[in-house]
């Protein structure tokens, strides 16, 4: 089995677990599956420069993490009320900062990350090793 076909069924499974947790309306189910995509995305985007080094694996790692890390405290601190307590921070709900400070800033570093380190030329080769890999079989 070839490491897209692998990739493809990871996704396909990724997915049929988000349909699971829409029908179950279940917006946990929806939404980690979502998360570990992005990681799993972005590794295949840096490929050839995660080949070169392999100390660029932290990136996609970094991201997916601290998503994960970020809604998994959202959802700790929402559990029991929406707002996330009754305090405030920076004149904020927990729950709004923890939005507004976290999980927005991470979309954009994360963004800028991959802009920095994506080589255009990765798409090229990605694209010849699955032609090379359809013409073997």
């Amino acid at each position: 089995m070839y490491v897209s076909d692998r990739i493809m069924y990871l996704f396909s499974g990724l997915i049929v677990l988000s349909l699971l947790g829409m029908f179950m309306q279940s917006w946990r189910l929806i939404l980690y599956p979502y998360l570990l995509v992005i990681g799993i995305v972005i590794t295949l985007g840096m490929w050839k420069a995660v080949k070169k080094s392999r100390a660029k694996l932290w990136v996609p790692g970094l991201v997916a993490g601290g998503y994960l890390a970020l809604f998994i405290s959202l959802d700790v601190i929402t559990r029991s009320d929406p707002a996330g307590g009754s305090g405030y921070i920076l004149g904020m709900t927990p729950s709004l900062a923890l939005y507004l400070l976290g999980i927005l800033p991470l979309a954009v570093i994360a963004s800028l990350l991959y802009a920095l380190l994506f080589d255009g030329s990765d798409t090229e080769a990605l694209k010849q090793e699955f032609r090379s890999g359809e013409a073997a079989e």
